[in-house]
């Protein structure tokens, strides 16, 4: 049985929260407001540090951090900080959603109280959707060239204008939106069961806590896509903010718990540990790979499409494709070759497999390298396995371009 926190937000309409303080205080975790602390002279802040300081007498007061949610639009920071050698000049904000990832946004400083500020309005390209975690620090100068960095603090940019519910393990944070309350219980149990098999598969879980944002309603979805709206988009994941977005329109809570956020949480590993061809079948393949739950049975569907003598080549050229009219057809055809890779190699053998394309090394000759076997032989023995009815067209090697030195005329 997996343990596990679910809680219920629900939120008046006009609402705004600060610091995350209501919703983590509810969980148990103390990230509230930062009480005054002044430093005595000499000693170091206890997170922070005064990098480059010009005098070693200085002295730095950290008053109230604030943070606050202004969802869908962004969000904002406020902070009392003082330096005993003068007033403050300079300083970002920096945050980071997920380990590895940084943003940052200048400093505004009122000349009248010394408070300062700093605003992230979601209008552009990197908007987030709600329920993104920050951690976050000011690192600030004043006017006599001294320099000071905050203790980090944890906030979430919390959705005030819908009713959400939160279930976290150890594995997952899931945030449903009009949505049955077992969902999020239902995630974390698929989460629970693909572990080993994740940390098996890629030498080691993810460094962070990914999350499931899941949408009721289309409306709800599309609030935070400012500038980006697609109305086709039904999900989004992405490894800036550690975490997948998905619309649940249709479809069961089985699927989407045991397919889709597997599914999701998978390219969540491939953007961690390797490096992949985007839009490709190798990557699509993967992902699906590690479903738990399928729509239907992705192996026969390829048997079929092999019986019929139309299964494409795999290693030669770019593939089969991922998007367009077939583009579920990429999608299955990958996830034979990562079965039979599996099957044959174990999952040493995909864990293998991501090393040597982290390493820049090639599709082709990373596979080969795995298995032994030249790009002929695997595509031969991927396809026998299927039950294709003959061998695949003879793969044509890349060729190599001679390059000649040009010999200029004489005279010139």
């Amino acid at each position: 049985m997996v343990e596990r926190t679910v809680i219920k937000l629900r939120w008046p309409a006009a609402r705004i929260v600060t610091v995350g303080l209501v919703v983590l205080a509810v969980v148990g975790l103390s990230w509230g407001l930062v009480g005054l602390q002044v430093l005595a002279q000499g000693d170091p802040p206890p997170a922070g540090d005064n990098f480059g300081m010009a005098s070693s007498d200085v002295q730095w007061t950290v008053g109230e951090l604030a943070f606050q949610s202004n969802y869908p639009a962004g969000f904002q920071f406020q902070a009392e900080i003082r330096s005993s050698a003068g007033p403050i000049v300079r300083g970002r904000v920096i945050w980071s959603h997920v380990p590895g990832t940084q943003r940052s946004r200048p400093v505004n400083v009122d000349p009248d109280t010394g408070t300062l500020t700093a605003v992230w309005d979601a209008t552009g390209s990197d908007a987030v959707p709600p329920w993104v975690g920050l951690m976050y620090y000011w690192d600030v100068g004043d006017s006599e060239g001294n320099a000071f960095q905050t203790e980090p603090q944890y906030v979430e940019y919390e959705d005030t204008t819908h009713d959400w519910v939160r279930t976290e393990t150890d594995d997952i944070i899931v945030f449903a939106q009009n949505l049955p309350d077992e969902v999020g219980p239902l995630v974390a149990d698929a989460m629970a069961a693909q572990r080993e098999m994740y940390r098996a598969a890629w030498g080691g879980l993810l460094p962070y806590k990914p999350r499931a944002i899941l949408f009721g309603s289309r409306g709800a979805w599309l609030e935070w896509q400012i500038t980006t709206v697609n109305y086709s988009t039904i999900g989004l994941t992405s490894d800036d903010w550690g975490g997948t977005g998905q619309v649940v329109s249709g479809g069961g809570l089985t699927d989407l718990a045991y397919g889709t956020v597997l599914h999701e949480v998978a390219h969540l590993y491939q953007n961690e540990f390797t490096l992949m061809v985007p839009g490709s079948w190798l990557i699509e393949g993967n992902a699906t790979f590690f479903e738990l739950n399928q729509q239907y049975n992705y192996e026969s569907s390829v048997r079929h499409l092999a019986a019929s003598g139309n299964l494409p080549v795999l290693l030669q050229g770019t593939g089969p494709g991922v998007s367009g009219r077939n583009a579920r057809r990429g999608y299955d055809i990958g996830y034979t070759f990562w079965k039979w890779l599996v099957d044959n190699y174990g999952l040493e053998g995909h864990r293998q497999l991501i090393e040597l394309l982290d390493q820049g090394i090639g599709r082709v000759a990373a596979i080969e390298t795995v298995t032994g076997l030249t790009a002929q032989d695997v595509e031969s023995r991927w396809r026998t396995w299927l039950g294709a009815s003959a061998l695949p067209p003879t793969l044509v090697p890349t060729p190599t371009f001679l390059i000649f030195p040009t010999i200029a005329p004489l005279g010139y």
